[in-house]
């Protein structure tokens, strides 16, 4: 069996049941992409091919009766959760040292299913921007054009992916980190629901402040829906350290209605994006599912209320350690937002808090009348790569682009990212986007898209 690195993750773990291909020899394919097209997108910073192969070899030498999930397919993990035995630096020089003494609750979990790790993927400064590059390891590159930003927080999980270096590539999303790269190099996402997978960081000096608690979540980019789908279960199994963890609540019913809304905030989206939009509701329509316009409620305010959430709680846990220990350029970021939300005092933070609740119950009664929601991810085409660094009076333009995303990560609901077009230079999709803990829902609308589109979604090779 030639190319290992062009299966999906389904299709690797069938072949490695069925003992067509051994976890040594999948894993060998992928390190060998990895040397062979990572110099052109700078994305799997750290390589760890020895423990990896040490990892395949004991699988194939004590392969269990009745495989997990995920026996022996490869993933790469973002640097900024811990995996034992190297530093988690979140893209900062000053905390690239020191050694993480146990797995994060999303690594335990994918380890668990049987999952390889065959490297690490890069992150900007805190994990606080939508493009990828940092100090330490320098600018990760979108490989369907170098121009572009392969999106952040997690672009080079994307980048990676994209290119055929691993099946998956583990990610987070506080502000669109997930979804923001899926829509950037043509993949699948999904930003589960607040609480549906584990988290925790034992390296962490202080606990998580509570914004980041009620907005940031852990998932997986892939190719395809299905290897989203089949990487769930993994991901959501549950974990002590991580007391808000909440069990799914079973089977949904099939979703039937689906709504759609191209402009959410009223105020423009690029053409391309339309057509984006349009495609995947023509999909839909041809899945079967009932398609209607919907206004979505109060987008405005539900943009406003994460920018001013998330600032108040930057100004007293964040603010200080990014002037210390961050670049001009993410210091210059950190400002463009507090320039667009403000610095909220505890007044402002409480209201902000009370206004969520409302907010959530306002989408709540929309999904009364659908089961889940198209969007854009973004109202415009990917940025140039590094944009808010090298063209900073750009950043109000930004942010306004990305409410989109950013509104989902308030309100805590699932929404799954897939490509809706095969245009170039990057084909752009949707986030299909569902009530709370209806992560299956959107998964499935997802897929029929997808089926119904029919792109190739095998890895690529990087532009050049």
């Amino acid at each position: 069996m030639t190319d290992l690195f062009r299966l999906s993750a389904v299709e690797t773990a069938s072949a490695i049941a069925r003992r067509d291909v051994s976890v040594t020899e999948v894993t060998q394919a992928h390190l060998a992409r990895v040397a062979a097209v990572d110099g052109a997108v700078n994305a799997v910073v750290e390589p760890m091919a020895e423990a990896a192969l040490a990892d395949a070899a004991a699988k194939d030498a004590g392969r269990p009766d009745d495989l997990p999930d995920l026996w022996g397919v490869p993933i790469t993990i973002k640097i900024n959760v811990d995996l034992q035995g190297y530093p988690n630096s979140n893209g900062i020089p000053a905390l690239n040292k020191g050694a993480a003494t146990a797995d994060s609750p999303v690594v335990a979990n994918l380890k668990a299913a049987g999952a390889v790790v065959i490297g690490r993927s890069s992150a900007p400064e805190f994990s606080l921007r939508w493009f990828t590059s940092n100090p330490i390891y320098g600018v990760s590159l979108n490989p369907w054009d170098k121009t572009l930003t392969p999106g952040g927080s997690s672009g080079a999980a994307a980048a990676a992916v994209a290119t055929g270096m691993g099946c998956l590539g583990h990610g987070n999303d506080l502000g669109g980190s997930l979804r923001y790269p899926a829509y950037a190099c043509g993949l699948a996402t999904l930003r589960p629901s607040l609480g549906r997978v584990p988290a925790f960081n034992p390296s962490a000096a202080d606990e998580r402040a509570a914004v980041l608690q009620a907005m940031s979540v852990q998932g997986v980019i892939a190719r395809n829906i299905g290897d989203v789908q089949a990487t769930l279960p993994a991901l959501s199994r549950g974990d002590w350290r991580d007391p808000q963890w909440r069990v799914s609540p079973g089977e949904w019913p099939r979703a039937r209605r689906v709504g759609v809304c191209v402009d959410p905030f009223g105020d423009g989206v690029e053409a391309e994006v339309v057509s984006a939009v349009l495609a995947g509701a023509e999909a839909a329509r041809e899945a079967g599912y009932e398609v209607v316009e919907v206004t979505v409620p109060r987008a405005v305010d539900a943009a406003v209320t994460w920018g001013e959430l998330l600032n108040a709680e930057m100004e007293e846990t964040l603010l200080e350690s990014i002037k210390e220990m961050g670049s001009a350029g993410i210091n210059r970021v950190t400002e463009g937002f507090v320039e667009a939300f403000g610095r909220p005092d505890r007044a402002a933070f409480i209201a902000a808090q009370a206004r969520r609740i409302t907010l959530q119950r306002d989408w709540a009664g929309m999904f009364r009348d659908i089961d889940a929601l198209i969007l854009p991810p973004s109202s415009a085409v990917p940025f140039r790569n590094d944009q808010d660094f090298l063209e900073p009076e750009t950043i109000p333009d930004i942010i306004a682009a990305q409410r989109v995303l950013c509104i989902i990560n308030l309100l805590g609901l699932p929404a799954a990212s897939v490509r809706t077009t095969d245009d170039r230079p990057v084909p752009l999709g949707v986030q299909v986007v569902g009530p709370m803990m209806g992560d299956e829902t959107c998964l499935d609308v997802a897929a029929g898209i997808e089926r119904a589109l029919g792109f190739d979604l095998r890895p690529i090779d990087p532009q050049v």
